[in-house]
């Protein structure tokens, strides 16, 4: 009985003992800062009236800006524009609702197939 208290009380010195030990691997490094960018693309497709476009960029500090714009089946341009200045306020977007002027393609969906009846 003696034995296993012993045991018990080695054992238990010997996890708070490595509890307190520094692992290399948990000890991170600040990561690095953020890097400049931009990017953007476009889509315009007549026949199936795709209009899309996205455009963003980021500063040194890590703020960011853009927007987006797509024409949805309403026929309306909808362009969100928005920013992060990393003063602790978060992301700020404002959306814009204005007419196309385009005429919305809606695809009709493909007739389903009547399936095969086995005898």
């Amino acid at each position: 009985m003696k034995v296993l208290i012993l045991l018990a009380l080695v054992a238990a010195a010997a996890a708070a003992k490595l509890g307190r030990l520094e692992d290399p691997e948990l000890i991170k490094e600040p990561p690095p800062p953020p890097k400049p960018y931009n990017f953007g693309f476009e889509v315009r497709d007549d026949l199936t009236t795709n209009y899309q476009n996205r455009a963003e960029v980021s500063d040194d500090a890590g703020r960011v800006k853009g927007s987006y714009s797509y024409v949805l089946p309403d026929g309306f341009v909808y362009t969100i524009t928005y920013e992060d200045n990393r003063d602790g306020e978060g992301l700020k977007a404002v959306v814009r609702k204005e007419p196309s002027g385009i005429d919305v393609i809606i695809p009709e969906p493909k007739p389903r197939k009547k399936p095969v009846q086995l005898l």
